[in-house]
């Protein structure tokens, strides 16, 4: 089966292959666990996936995705690349080593804001590993403005309790 889907992203011309097939299991485990079915016309389907997709990172499931920081949170060209050709030519499901139950639990019902929040917070956390959490409120509240300071500690408490920084 996996001979099946690598030649048939060869034929979509797909620069990674393995790395498209494993996003593409990711987003059909999350339809598969309730998270969200996938369109990529959404535009809220698409920031939650770029979200999701960085979010799962910390808990060792890791596309391989570089990100910067964007108006909405972190954000991948190449991964949006990626969705858009696989929303073109989809495959099957091949089967990938996907995210634990905790990622599915911290990510599960949380709105687009949230999402945002959570991973510009982490992304903070990645670039400054010994910030303190007053410092990230700052950082975060610097690029998101519109943000308050209690729901920004409320996503970084939520985040330490699902383990995640």
């Amino acid at each position: 089966m996996a001979r099946v889907i690598l030649r048939r992203c060869k034929e979509m011309k797909m620069e990674n292959n393995a790395q498209i097939i494993r996003l593409n299991d990711f987003i059909k485990h999350l339809e598969g666990c309730g998270i969200f079915k996938f369109k990529v016309n959404i535009f809220n389907n698409r920031l939650k996936l770029q979200k999701y997709v960085f979010l799962a990172r910390r808990y060792g499931f890791d596309l391989g995705y570089s990100y910067n920081l964007y108006i909405h949170g972190p954000y991948s060209p190449d991964l949006a690349k990626d969705y858009y050709a696989l929303s073109e030519s989809p495959i099957e499901h091949n089967g990938t080593p996907l995210p634990d139950a905790r990622f599915i639990k911290l990510i599960k019902r949380k709105s687009e804001w949230w999402l945002e929040l959570a991973a510009t917070v982490a992304m903070v956390f990645d670039r400054y590993w010994d910030v303190k959490d007053e410092m990230v409120v700052k950082l975060v509240k610097d690029s998101k403005p519109f943000a308050m300071e209690d729901e920004i500690d409320k996503v970084i408490g939520a985040l330490r309790n699902a383990g995640a920084v």
